[in-house]
């Protein structure tokens, strides 16, 4: 039990060094506590999918219902919550995604609650709607971060199907360009399918497509988006890749954009 590639994840817990990772943590906990307490914030977003900052920290986050006592283990961010909805998530206690997100408030800035927001409504994952949201932030009222998460929730959008699309979307209307529609079918003169694009401006006749790694290291991804791209083009459309150095340095795109809606 002292030998060098076993590891300790909580007091009286002994795990191989190879095992010691984020569900062998939860679990030790789990089966110390075992009642009346679930995963919550940053710990409840990792196990929901929830996009999250590359900055953010790895402790692990456990709640009690109020007036419980927060939990207060070394390693572990014991929380006390009044709103208390949980769900299992593979046989271990966790917030529901719309309390995560609301959990998540005052630690994440408005974009990034976006971000999260965008991922629970999309088509792909559905794990809530824009209504439940609202509804979720009127039986808040007064807790910390509610004015934060009300804001984000008036940029949430359906239809962003990764954080870097999201980021785009905010990116563009922050810059004073119009809001693109997304994920819209482009369709040929007889009304036959072409092609569904991450976002464009139908009227000016352009096409965004976030090109995110997969596209970039899957040759099948990598062919399939040529032959997308040339069909698109075909009907007379402008399409433009975007990728994550350009939202690190977006003036380039910002002004090829004004330039392709001729509003400048």
């Amino acid at each position: 039990m002292r030998a060098a590639d076993v590891v300790s994840p909580l007091r009286g817990f002994r795990v191989h060094r190879d095992d010691d990772d984020l569900m062998a943590r939860l679990r030790a906990y789990a089966m110390h506590r075992r009642l009346d307490f679930a995963f919550s914030h940053f710990t409840a977003a990792r196990l929901h999918g929830i996009p999250l900052p590359l900055n953010t920290p790895t402790d692990i986050h456990v709640s009690v219902r109020a007036p419980g006592r927060a939990p207060a283990v070394r390693g572990f961010v014991g929380h006390q919550l009044r709103r208390w909805e949980t769900i299992d998530v593979d046989g271990l206690p966790v917030t529901t995604p719309v309390q995560t997100w609301l959990d998540l408030a005052p630690l994440l800035s408005v974009a990034e609650l976006i971000v999260a927001a965008d991922y629970l409504v999309g088509a792909k994952v559905g794990r809530t709607t824009p209504a439940e949201l609202r509804d979720a932030i009127a039986q808040s009222q007064g807790r910390r971060g509610i004015a934060r998460v009300r804001e984000a929730l008036q940029r949430v959008r359906v239809g962003s199907e990764s954080p870097g699309e999201t980021q785009l979307r905010l990116l563009l209307v922050s810059a004073g360009l119009p809001e693109p529609v997304l994920n819209l079918d482009v369709r040929d003169a007889t009304g036959h399918f072409v092609a569904r694009v991450d976002m464009a401006y139908p009227a000016a006749g352009v096409a965004l497509e976030y090109e995110g790694d997969v596209h970039r290291v899957d040759r099948y991804t990598w062919m399939k988006d040529i032959r997308r791209r040339e069909q698109v083009e075909d009907l007379g459309w402008r399409m433009v890749r975007v990728t994550a150095s350009d939202l690190r340095n977006p003036e380039t795109l910002v002004r090829r954009l004004r330039r392709l809606l001729c509003l400048s």
